[in-house]
């Protein structure tokens, strides 16, 4: 396990974007909508902290914005997070990261030009 943080280095951005599109860009703490948000105000929350030996695989990471994020600081997510998120993260977590679309949209190739260039 990495023990650097690094930046934004120390998760692949295709991985990063991801798991927003698997959270629907939406707080999983407060619910707060993110699709308009600016990029400070997105983040991923390590379920169980780095410091607790969590690691970066998608089950242990959500969508949080920057004020839960730092609200939650190093208290237990199941503590933290209200009753009905927790419910919502469980569901989040278990579902597969869709990284093809993710890549895609990364290299600006997702989408089909010609059925777009007809609407």
């Amino acid at each position: 396990m990495c023990t650097k943080w690094n930046g934004a280095k120390w998760i692949r951005p295709e991985k990063r974007l991801a798991i927003y599109i698997r959270d629907g860009f939406q707080c999983t703490c407060c619910g707060r909508s993110l699709k308009n948000a600016g990029p400070g105000e997105v983040a991923l929350d390590h379920l169980v902290p780095r410091s607790a030996n969590g690691g970066n695989e998608a089950t242990n990471l959500v969508t949080i914005c920057r004020t839960c994020n730092s609200t939650r600081q190093d208290k237990p997510w199941v503590d933290f997070y209200p009753g009905g998120a927790i419910d919502r993260v469980n569901t989040l977590r278990s579902q597969p990261l869709n990284l093809e679309l993710a890549k895609a949209l990364i290299a600006d190739q997702a989408g089909d030009p010609e059925s777009e260039a007809q609407r």
